[in-house]
C-alpha cells in the first residue's frame, strides 16, 4: 500500500465519509506522501538536497503516474514548491484511484438545497484500523511520545510519521497528543538510509507551509470536504 493510501485512510472520518483535519493540511500531507512514494519506487530523486529530478523508471501504478504527471513541466523543482503545486488537486485523484482499486466506496448524496455531497467510506475497516494501530504502536512503544532521537523505523512508518507531524496532523493517530518537539526532532535527523534526505527535505517543507496558523492553532480543527 502507497503511504498516499495509508494517509487517506487514517484521514477518512468512518462515521462521516469525509477527512478529518484542516483542509490544507490533509492537501499538503498528501503531496508531501506522493512525493516520498515517488522516489521510494525510483521515480524521483533529490538532486544536491535541494531539487526534484527524475529517476530511472517509469511509475507502473495509476496513482504515482497521476502524481508525476501532474509535475510534469515543472521539473527540477524544489520540494516545497513541488508539494504547493501538487496540493491543489491531488485529493481527488488519490480517492477516485482508491475508489477503482477497491479500498473505498463512494456515496453520493443531494443536499436540502440540491448540492451534491460525495462520501467516501473504507471498503474494508479492518484495514483502516491497522494502519491506524501500527502508528499507534511506534507511539505505545516509547510511554506514550515519540521515538528517541536514534530510533530506527521502518520506511513506510517513518515516512507516515514525517508527514503527520510535518503538516500537523498527529491527531488523526494519537489524540494524546505526544511531545511535538521530540517528534519534530526525530523527523528532522536523516536515518541512515540511502534517500533520506528527501524525508527530512518533506517534512521540512510541510512544517513550513503548516506555519504559522495551524501549529498555533491546534484546537481550531475542522473536517474537510471531499
Amino acid at each position: 500500500m502507497l503511504l498516499a493510501e495509508e494517509l487517506t485512510l487514517l484521514a477518512l472520518d468512518p462515521e462521516t465519509g469525509m477527512l478529518r483535519g484542516r483542509e490544507a493540511c490533509v492537501d499538503h500531507a498528501l503531496a508531501g506522501a506522493v512525493l516520498l512514494d515517488l522516489a521510494a519506487a525510483g521515480h524521483l530523486r533529490l538532486d544536491d538536497d535541494t531539487m526534484l529530478v527524475l529517476g530511472d523508471t517509469s511509475p507502473r501504478s495509476p496513482l504515482l503516474g497521476g502524481g508525476l504527471s501532474l509535475l510534469t513541466g515543472q521539473l527540477p523543482v524544489g520540494v516545497r514548491d513541488a508539494i504547493r503545486h501538487l496540493a491543489p488537486t491531488l485529493r481527488a485523484t488519490v480517492l477516485e484511484s482508491m475508489a477503482e482499486r477497491g479500498m473505498l466506496r463512494r456515496e453520493i448524496h443531494r443536499s436540502l438545497v440540491l448540492k451534491i455531497l460525495v462520501r467516501w467510506y473504507t471498503a474494508s475497516p479492518d484495514t483502516s484500523y491497522s494502519v491506524r494501530a501500527d502508528l499507534e504502536t511506534i507511539f505505545a512503544a516509547v510511554g506514550g511520545s515519540a521515538p528517541e532521537p536514534g530510533t530506527d523505523l521502518e520506511p513506510r512508518a517513518a515516512g507516515l510519521l514525517t508527514v503527520l507531524d510535518g503538516a500537523d496532523l498527529l491527531e488523526l493517530v494519537s489524540p494524546s497528543q505526544p511531545d511535538t518537539t521530540q517528534v519534530r526532532s526525530w523527523c528532522q535527523t536523516p536515518r541512515p538510509d540511502e534517500g533520506d534526505d528527501l524525508r527530512c527535505a518533506v517534512h521540512a517543507a510541510l512544517s513550513e507551509l503548516s506555519a504559522p496558523g495551524p501549529r498555533a492553532s491546534r484546537t481550531s480543527r475542522r473536517t474537510a470536504s471531499v
